[in-house]
Order: C-alpha cells, then structure tokens, then sequence
C-alpha cells in the first residue's frame, strides 16, 4: 500500500508540473514542403531542400549551387571543396542566388 501511495505522488506531481509550467516554444529547423516564399531552399543536382523554423540542425548537403533564404536570416557552416577547412556565412532575409557549388553544408542556424 506504502509503494502504491508512493507511486500516486509521483504521477500527481508530475502532472502538477505539466499544468504548471507554459509550453516552450519549439527552436528546431525542420524539412518541410517546397511551397511559398517565406523558407529556405537549398538547390543541388538532386532537386530543391526547403527548411523552416528557427533553430539549429546539423546536416550533409553536397553540392549546393542556388540559394533562397526567403523569411529567414541564415548562418550556414560549409565546406566550400574537397579538402578545405570548414567556415561558415551568414545571408540575411530575402536573398537569391546562384553561389559556386559548395562541396558540403554541414549545420544549418535559421535566426
């Protein structure tokens, strides 16, 4: 019976505190659909990568050779060829452009 009350203390308090505390908002970037003007696409060989949402989020994107940061500030850290360091750039809102095809994104930060 001890173990049992134990228990239902527990489960109460946890549940106090999910009442209690507000709900976060969510800070993770996120693939999504290509549609409207407002996300991120990364254009490559293999078509066109759409991201949204602000936050941080490692990746593995090669070739690289179009960008559209639409309703996004965007750091990205790249490798720009084979064989050279890592560096990184930061494009604000609103910008298009064709850049020299990077060998690899690695970290994506939308603001």
């Amino acid at each position: 019976m001890k173990r049992f009350l134990t228990r239902l203390a527990v489960v109460a308090v946890a549940g106090a505190v999910a009442v209690v505390l507000p709900a976060s908002s969510a800070f993770a970037v996120n693939r999504t659909e290509c549609r409207g003007l407002g996300v991120l696409l990364l254009h490559n060989a293999g078509g066109d990568l759409c991201f949204a949402n602000a936050g941080v989020q490692n990746v593995a994107i090669y070739g690289v050779d179009r960008i559209w940061t639409g309703d996004n500030k965007v750091t990205f850290e790249y490798v720009p060829k084979l064989g050279a360091p890592a560096t990184s750039a930061t494009v604000d809102k609103w910008r298009f452009g064709n850049v020299p095809p990077i060998h690899k994104i690695t970290k994506i930060r939308i603001w």
